[in-house]
């Protein structure tokens, strides 16, 4: 494997839990860290069922999987960060991107960007009140309403040792409809102080290696619909391959992994199928003749016409 940069596995809820992490890595590999999809610590201070499982150090690997945190409590904060450095991780973030409206709605995610005094006041007391050694990195957008709000927010990030700020240079209001704003990662390149990582639109080989160019100043890059839709995306960059349609038997190996699990762990049908499917609004794209197929697929009802469909889309 030639000496590339780094790729991160961005953290999408309801898709890229444990089972989707380690499949992952184990059919494809080609990613630097994998980020959990999001633990909302509160004052029962006890993480649900479903938290830990997602972070069972049994169940990931604690070098390379990040453990992801939404809250706008420090105290709250804090106790998750005690707890999941107790596990052995190394490295926890915090969310502040979500642009979700029932996220942003309670003042956290992006919605905490645009109280400025409460981020600086949390940031403060998160990092006065740290006891573990364990490195705390931020994933961001610009703002919530305009892209200017950033040079403010920035200037609260400099204040503290973040390990990496990860931007997705787009503000709340945006979600992921908006072009980009890149002139505002540029920004960040001349003026933060933490490591930067770019995220946001990076869905072809092209796209990784005009990033880093664009970017001489960062190691690493985030990937998140991208990877999903096209999974060998990572593994092709660092190998230094051609870009060539997804390989059907390898991504049929690994369709088929996924689903057994699931088969496994989750109660009934349509559990099952309601995972997979959400998977499906990704992978589709590598299909672009067979939308009758995907419409059959979505449509199907149970595990057996589901894997009839879905065998038939491989061939």
């Amino acid at each position: 494997m030639d000496n590339k940069k780094n790729i991160y596995l961005a953290p999408l809820e309801g898709v890229t839990d444990s089972i989707f992490r380690n499949t992952f890595n184990k059919c494809y590999g080609g990613i630097d860290k994998y980020y959990t999809p999001f633990i909302s610590p509160n004052s029962t201070f006890k993480f649900t069922t479903r938290e830990f499982k997602d972070i069972d150090p049994e169940k990931n690997d604690i070098n390379t999987t990040v453990p992801q945190l939404l809250t706008n409590n420090a105290e709250h904060f804090l106790w998750a960060v005690h707890e999941i450095a107790a596990l052995g991780f190394k490295e926890i973030n915090f969310n502040l991107g979500c642009p979700s409206g029932t996220v942003v709605a309670k003042k956290k995610g992006s919605g905490l960007l645009y109280y400025t005094e409460d981020l600086d006041k949390m940031l403060d007391e998160i990092f006065a009140g740290l006891k573990d050694d364990v490195q705390i990195s931020i994933k961001t957008r610009l703002g919530k309403l305009e892209p200017e709000e950033f040079y403010e927010i920035l200037d609260i990030y400099n204040k503290y040792p973040i390990s990496e700020l990860t931007i997705h240079p787009r503000v709340q209001m945006e979600f992921y409809r908006e072009p980009i704003h890149p002139e505002f990662f540029e920004y960040a390149l001349e003026h933060s102080k933490a490591h930067l990582v770019f995220n946001g639109e990076i869905k072809t080989k092209d796209d990784i290696e005009n990033t880093f160019s664009k970017y001489a100043g960062i190691n690493a890059i985030m990937i998140g619909r991208g990877l999903i839709s096209n999974p060998e995306l990572a593994i092709t960059y660092k190998n230094g391959q051609e870009t060539t349609p997804l390989d059907l038997n390898k991504f049929k190996l690994f369709h088929n992994d996924l689903l057994a699990q699931y088969i496994e762990i989750l109660s009934g049908e349509k559990p099952v199928l309601h995972r997979m499917k959400e998977f499906l609004v990704y992978w589709e794209s590598n299909f672009p003749d067979d939308a009758k197929a995907i419409k059959k697929i979505r449509k199907s009802n149970n595990l057996n016409e589901y894997k009839t469909l879905t065998e038939a889309l491989f061939q």
